[in-house]
């Protein structure tokens, strides 16, 4: 049967990826599960073999209900027609949401319908290329396939199917129609939890993933705590404000979730993440979900402006003073610890002067080992030992960093540490962990500042000379710790003369030295120089001289030129020892087919993957490096020691401010912080 959209004539592409991403998207088509009585709702999802070659992660995802379906009466209404509800008291347009996965939707379903007293099946196929950019909706003709079924034992059922999902060439320019992680195999049964987890704790509806159902039990610990509270808004007018606390096992943060009503079901509008440095580490972790039947969903759009908006910002403080209340009354335990801590005869602190962050972060630690041991309650006089060991080997560093990596042993790694406790060559284990984790941090921060995120960093780019002072080892280990600011001051203005001199030259296309894919806010940073002393031995000393190219320049075989006449005139210089050495490095982000082409064939006479010259006295040498390959070879160095550390994502921001606080520094985040959802 031939059929046609109808619509209000609203945009094509403003109904088809209007959500913020595709796995709000795909909720939406949980959402209308939800509106028709499901009791059962399977999702399928076909991930591409590890050993396949294919551009995409997940071929086709398909979702299917046992809610009412839809007659074939009804299609027109309730399917054809954008605009209006799917189900009763439904957005409208949720059912095509399934277009911002993929280019093409299957919907099957049947349906009973009470005034003809039987049972249809139809199959509906859609497809977003048939709609185009300017075409007009109700001129769209589809072709379905309809058919009264006999009987009356039929179940039925709403079924969408959705095939070939955007690749690259699409998500690059519309990233809102790329597949976010909460799809994969390894998240999506926590995603959909996530998003569900009062209807699938109390069982009134059953999520099975790949025929595999959700259990509440893998997640929740106890019961759901329910809480009200009242808020009064900025006209006068009080709202009834709830709060659902699920507590979450093998979680260790607490996420509040701030829902709005949409169709008469509770949708999650906004994210924010709730942490105090006075919480137990035996806490753990949970969700936090705040409803408000009257409430407008306008507030939250608000998040953003934080203290700008009176109502947000009122509201914002009744979220926090009532998780402060919910958290304080279950931190007792903790609580009288410490008191009992601290009028301890081998607590450390009595004396001894130190930092807040050190102090609260040695009780939560305290508290950790006597929850395995009692050592405290027992008066063991181990406590002499234990306490003044656990002070030596926590810094002033990220509180919740540390306490995270504590909290996440297992049963083996406990033990494991409890075994280390007794051995001397403790500290020494601590401080390596450290500079590993330390320099991991290190090369992430500089990957994000030169070349994975730098458009959302210009201003910490712009510093990065500072920043490498401080990190040198990332071109040889042997600069760690090891090299200090040039002390030959004649030397040091012979080097700044010679670089204006060799290195200065205005890049142009026709060079094919200009990088064209940044954007404008990156075109602004210029070219850097440092220039460092290592002493090698009572005589001998090496310079490092690191010349980093803007964003915006390749290097060509201009480049090359001025860096190799750069390296003679150093070596040409009278007033220079026969003991200096010196180290030349020219770095960049990209580099042009012509430049790969002169530089490989130099650097296949030698070991050193990025050594370009040598001069016959082994004076002077040059290299010429990608920051890319600088990082990756970095990284691959690090891995072999990193192998049983887990390291988080660095925060560009976060690290400005703890380990270059003499730099520009950034906001701090603040306790009740949004996240995405």
């Amino acid at each position: 049967m031939k059929r046609k959209l109808t619509t209000n004539s609203r945009l094509v592409n403003e109904l088809f990826a209007n959500y913020i991403s595709t796995f709000s998207a795909f909720c939406e088509l949980i959402n209308n599960s939800i509106q028709a009585k499901s009791k059962n709702v399977w999702i399928e999802l076909d991930y591409t073999n590890p050993d396949e070659i294919h551009p995409l992660i997940i071929k086709s995802i398909n979702i299917k209900d046992d809610g009412i379906g839809v007659h074939i009466s009804d299609i027109e209404n309730k399917l054809l027609h954008i605009g209006t509800a799917n189900k009763d008291g439904g957005k409208g347009i949720g059912r095509f949401s399934a277009f911002q996965i993929g280019k093409e939707i299957e919907i099957e379903t049947i349906g009973y319908s009470n005034e003809s007293g039987n049972f249809s099946k139809a199959k509906i196929p859609l497809k977003f290329d048939s709609f185009g950019k300017n075409i007009n909706v109700s001129e769209v003709e589809i072709k379905t396939e309809e058919e009264i079924l006999k009987g009356k034992n039929h179940d039925t059922f709403y079924k969408v199917s959705i095939n070939d999902l955007y690749d690259s060439q699409v998500t690059d320019h519309e990233p809102k129609k790329k597949i976010i992680d909460k799809f994969l195999i390894e998240n999506i049964e926590d995603a959909i939890f996530e998003r569900y987890p009062l209807k699938i704790f109390n069982y009134e509806i059953n999520f099975f993933i790949n025929d595999i159902k959700i259990n509440p039990r893998n997640f929740v610990v106890g019961k759901p705590v329910k809480k009200v509270s009242n808020f009064t808004d900025t006209k006068g007018k009080n709202h009834k404000v709830l709060f659902d606390y699920i507590q979450i096992r093998d979680y260790d943060k607490r996420k509040v979730f701030l829902t709005t009503q949409n169709a008469g079901l509770n949708t999650i509008s906004k994210s924010l993440e709730y942490d105090a440095s006075w919480l137990s580490p035996k806490t753990g972790g949970w969700f936090i979900y705040i409803t408000s039947p009257t409430i407008s969903a306008d507030l939250y759009r608000n998040i953003d402006l934080d203290d700008l908006d009176d109502d947000w910002k009122a509201y914002r403080s009744l979220i926090k003073n009532r998780l402060n209340e919910f958290f304080k009354e279950r931190n007792k335990e903790f609580d009288n610890f410490t008191e009992k801590l601290k009028g301890d005869e081998y607590y450390p602190y009595k004396e001894k002067s130190s930092s807040k962050s050190k102090i609260v972060l040695f009780d939560k630690l305290a508290y950790l080992v006597e929850d395995k041991y009692h050592i405290l309650n027992e008066a063991n006089k181990l406590r002499e030992i234990i306490y003044p060991l656990i002070d030596r080997t926590i810094s002033n560093g990220e509180l919740d960093k540390i306490l995270n990596e504590i909290l996440k042993l297992n049963k083996k790694m406990t033990t494991k540490f409890s075994d280390l406790m007794q051995k001397t060559d403790l500290e020494n284990i601590i401080e390596f962990s450290d500079r590993v984790v330390s320099k991991i941090e290190d090369i992430e921060f500089l990957e994000k500042i030169v070349y994975s995120e730098i458009s959302k960093y210009v201003k910490e780019r712009k510093e990065l000379h500072k920043f490498l002072e401080k990190m040198l080892w990332v071109f040889g280990e042997e600069f760690n710790n090891s090299t200090k600011l040039l002390s030959d001051k004649s030397l040091r203005k012979n080097l700044i003369e010679l670089r204006n001199d060799c290195l200065k030259y205005k890049p142009n296309k026709t060079k094919d030295n200009v990088n064209t894919e940044i954007g404008k806010s990156v075109k602004s940073i210029t070219d850097l120089f440092i220039y460092q002393e290592r002493v090698l031995d009572y005589k001998k000393r090496e310079v490092l001289i690191v010349e980093l190219k803007a964003p915006k320049v390749k290097i060509s075989p201009k480049e090359i030129e001025q860096v190799m006449k750069y390296a003679r005139q150093i070596g040409q210089m009278d007033s220079v020892s026969d003991n200096v050495k010196f180290k030349i490095l020219l770095v960049s982000s990209v580099i042009n087919k012509d430049a790969e082409y002169q530089i490989n064939g130099n650097q296949n006479k030698n070991e050193n993957p990025y050594l370009f010259f040598k001069s016959e006295d082994a004076n002077v040498e040059v290299w010429i490096m990608k920051w890319c390959e600088l990082i990756e070879n970095v990284k691959r160095k690090l891995q072999y020691m990193s192998s049983i550390l887990e390291t988080k994502d660095i925060d560009v921001q976060e690290k400005v401010q703890r380990d270059f606080d003499n730099i520009e520094i950034g906001k701090i985040s603040s306790r009740l912080k949004k996240v995405s959802i």
